[in-house]
């Protein structure tokens, strides 16, 4: 019996056994390293957020403080011109203010000078108003005279004269309605120019 050396053969295949252990710490590191790439991506999101946010406000603050350093000087700009105009005001305004403060005094006197001319027309009305300033600031215990214009003193009456308590002497020095006092220590000016004089110094004085 003749045997053939070309038998059949067929392939055998074996199955690859899986080491069940190492598979699933495997997993269990992938898992672990994907977890770790989330989180470290989501800090590096969180870090740069971070940042744009600082860069953000940075900026704004910066636009804001340049916004308020702008409006100062605005403001302070604004205000120094205020300043000099009202000085300028000032300037051209004062000297105009004063001279009408001083024609108004002066306006005022010279009426008051008109009125009591007027009221030195009536003689014993004169007179009288002399005699009443000369004896303004007299006691009996101060002997006294008083100085008038002698027709001042043709006016006045014996019981006035008497009354009054004062030695009388004339003076043609004097204008009519004026009058003079004599103290043994000096004297009142009671004439009506001086009394004007002196009103007209102190208000123009005042106004200037």
């Amino acid at each position: 019996m003749t045997m053939s050396s070309n038998r059949g053969f067929s392939t055998l295949s074996f199955p690859t056994l899986r080491d069940v252990n190492r598979d699933v710490t495997g997993d269990q590191d992938d898992d672990r390293s994907r977890a770790r790439g989330h989180a470290a991506g989501y800090a590096a999101g969180l870090r740069a957020a971070a940042e744009e946010i600082a860069t953000r406000a940075a900026h704004l603050e910066a636009e804001h403080a340049a916004a308020v350093s702008h409006g100062q000087a605005r403001v302070d700009h604004a205000v120094a011109v205020l300043g000099a105009a009202a000085a300028a005001l000032d300037e051209r305004t004062v000297p105009v203010l004063r001279d009408a403060e001083n024609t108004l005094v002066t306006t005022a006197l010279d009426l008051a000078e008109a009125i009591i001319g007027h009221e030195l027309d009536d003689a014993e009305k004169s007179v009288r108003f002399a005699l009443g300033r000369a004896l303004a600031h007299s006691t009996a215990a101060q002997p006294h005279s008083v100085r008038m214009n002698p027709d001042d003193l043709a006016v006045l009456d014996p019981a006035t004269r008497a009354q009054a308590g004062v030695d009388f002497a004339a003076d043609p020095s004097l204008a009519r309605g004026d009058a003079i006092t004599e103290f043994p220590d000096g004297f009142l000016d009671a004439r009506i120019g001086t009394a004007l004089a002196r009103a007209k110094a102190v208000l123009l004085g005042g106004a200037s």
